[in-house]
Order: structure tokens, then C-alpha cells, then sequence
């Protein structure tokens, strides 16, 4: 009997690691950089116009930019703004604020795709039949399909709708959501080649766009240009 349940174990224990290994890498940056400015008074309101105004110029497609307050320790704690931009999964999120005498700016980029697993499918079938088989015993074959067919027809049409742009507050609902969320991705955000060229030009929007309003900054404050090996990333791209 142990040898008949191995493959089974084994199957679900890999599955299980390679979704906590999953779920770890969403939380960590894929990208971070951070620089500090000796003796210097900016405001982060223009530092974030600086790279509004740049982002722009450059017409990233389905961009949504955002600012978000994150506390800076306990939940009870001050909160610092962030500016955020996200296209679908790829987060970028850019601090700008004063340290002691000088002022610093801080860019981190998150990857928050999510992949279905073979629980996730099962946990789906087993909701759709627990809706449809009472409906069997009570009302026979046919009404059964039916209830099943527009079940399945409002779901799908429920996930297209966030796809859009101007529901990504949808999208995002969605994609959160425990069992259905990783299956709503896998099916309409798969990690296509075109996909990873867009995200992979997005990243490089993004990056030149911080770049370009550090160099307002330092031309504004007569500061010392900053050097392409201190723009490199102080974290290793993860995969």
C-alpha cells in the first residue's frame, strides 16, 4: 500500500514546496536599488512628477499608476508614500523622502504572477459539482447542464471583463482570490513571449524613467552625476 501512495505523497509534496517557493518569491524583490544624497533638501512630490512626467512621455501601455501609504513599522506606525506603477503582474514601487540631512530614493520591482496547481483545479471542480449535482437529483439531466453551462458562462465572462484596463480593480479581486485566482491568471495572463517582451520593456520604461528624475535632481542641486554601476541593482534578479 506505501509503495501504491509514494507517487501520490511525493507528487503532493513537490507541489507543495513549489508553491511556498512561489509564494516567497512575490514577496521579494526581483529588483531593488537605493541611493542616499548627502546635504540635500528635495521634495518627494516633485521627485515622483519628475518620474510621472517621464513615464509618460514614453506611452507605457495598460500603465496604472498609483500612490500607496505603507507603514514603516507596526501597524500602528507612521506610514510613507510610495509611487506605484503596475502593469498586470510587474509592481514598481518608488520611495522618495528625507534621511537626516540628505534625502534618498529607493526603487523596487516585484514580480506577482501566481500559477495554478493541480489542487487548485481539483478545489474548482469540486465547487462547480457541489453546485450542480443537487441540481441533478432535484431537477434531472437537463437543468443540470444548464445551471452548469451559465455557472461556467458567467465565471468566464467575469475573468475576461478583468482583463481590461479600466477593471483592473476586478483583476486584482480575482487574482486574490484562494483556489480561482491562480487558475484566472494561468488562463488569461499566461507568460507568453510577447508577454515577457512587453514586461521586459515596461522594466526598462520604468528604470530610465527613475534614472532621468534622479538626473533632474542632481543637475537641479548641482550634485555629482551619478555613475552606471551606481544605478545597478544592489539585489540579484530572482526567476
Amino acid at each position: 500500500m506505501n509503495d501504491l501512495l509514494k507517487p501520490i505523497t511525493d507528487f503532493v509534496a513537490e507541489q507543495h514546496a513549489e508553491a511556498a517557493a512561489e509564494k516567497i518569491g512575490r514577496n521579494t524583490p526581483i529588483s531593488y536599488w537605493c541611493t542616499l544624497f548627502d546635504d540635500c533638501v528635495y521634495s518627494p512630490g516633485d521627485f515622483y512628477a519628475s518620474v510621472q512626467k517621464n513615464i509618460e512621455r514614453r506611452h507605457v501601455p495598460d500603465l496604472l499608476v498609483d500612490f500607496v501609504l505603507m507603514h514603516e513599522g507596526m501597524v500602528f506606525s507612521k506610514r510613507r508614500l510610495y509611487h506605484q506603477l503596475r502593469r498586470e503582474r510587474i509592481v514598481a514601487e518608488i520611495c522618495a523622502a528625507p534621511f537626516g540631512s540628505g534625502f534618498f530614493i529607493s526603487s523596487r520591482l516585484f514580480d506577482r504572477r501566481r500559477r495554478a496547481f493541480f489542487w487548485d483545479y481539483l478545489f474548482a471542480c469540486s465547487i462547480l459539482a457541489a453546485v450542480t449535482i443537487p441540481v441533478l437529483y432535484e431537477y434531472g439531466t437537463i437543468v443540470s447542464i444548464v445551471v452548469l453551462g451559465t455557472v461556467f458562462t458567467g465565471l468566464w465572462s467575469l475573468m475576461r471583463l478583468a482583463t481590461e484596463v479600466s477593471f483592473a480593480w476586478l483583476d486584482e479581486k480575482i487574482c486574490n482570490v484562494p483556489w480561482f485566482g491562480p487558475i484566472y491568471e494561468t488562463i488569461f495572463h499566461p507568460n507568453t513571449y510577447f508577454r515577457q517582451d512587453q514586461q521586459s520593456m515596461y522594466r526598462e520604461a520604468v528604470n530610465r524613467s527613475v534614472q532621468e528624475a534622479v538626473a533632474e535632481l542632481t543637475s537641479e542641486k548641482g550634485l555629482k552625476p551619478l555613475t552606471d554601476a551606481e544605478f545597478r541593482p544592489v539585489l540579484p534578479e530572482l526567476r
